[in-house]
């Protein structure tokens, strides 16, 4: 009775101990991933982890400067310079609502998206589930 328990114990300690690592955060602010299916110059623009972090802030809705600057946690001259690189590649574009400008992310801004999820996954148990969408990325020529 008691090696019952013990065992069914330590497949509980095992267990979470899996789970935990699979939802532990993966750090790649410095490293570096080429996306082979993407354009040289779009390439290039996600090896820069501020550019990351604001596609993953407009992934669900369009936003205006300072919330996507308060998102990021940078200044808003710096978020400024990094969208409008991010204009300049088509990745996101920008629509003009009262005053302000509001940013949204493009078709190529989606796939950049996807490839962040693949290649820059957040934790092990993204990278598992999104490794699955690799072969539907396709890339505009």
């Amino acid at each position: 009775m008691v090696l019952e328990i013990v065992a069914v114990a330590s497949a509980g300690v095992v267990a979470l101990a899996i789970v935990s690592y699979m939802f532990k955060p993966k750090k790649y602010g410095n490293k570096y991933v080429d996306i082979k299916e993407a354009p040289l110059e779009i390439n290039n623009a996600m090896k820069d982890k501020m550019k990351r972090d604001i596609i993953r802030s407009l992934q669900k809705e369009k936003k205006y400067l300072t919330l996507i600057a308060k998102e990021v946690g940078e200044s808003v001259a710096k978020t400024k310079y990094h969208l409008k690189e991010m204009e300049k590649l088509g990745i996101i574009t920008s629509m003009k609502l009262t005053r302000e400008n509001f940013f949204l992310l493009t078709d190529t801004g989606m796939m950049c998206l996807k490839a962040l999820r693949v290649y820059y996954p957040r934790n092990r148990f993204e990278r598992l589930i999104n490794s699955a969408n690799y072969r539907r990325m396709r890339w505009k020529v």
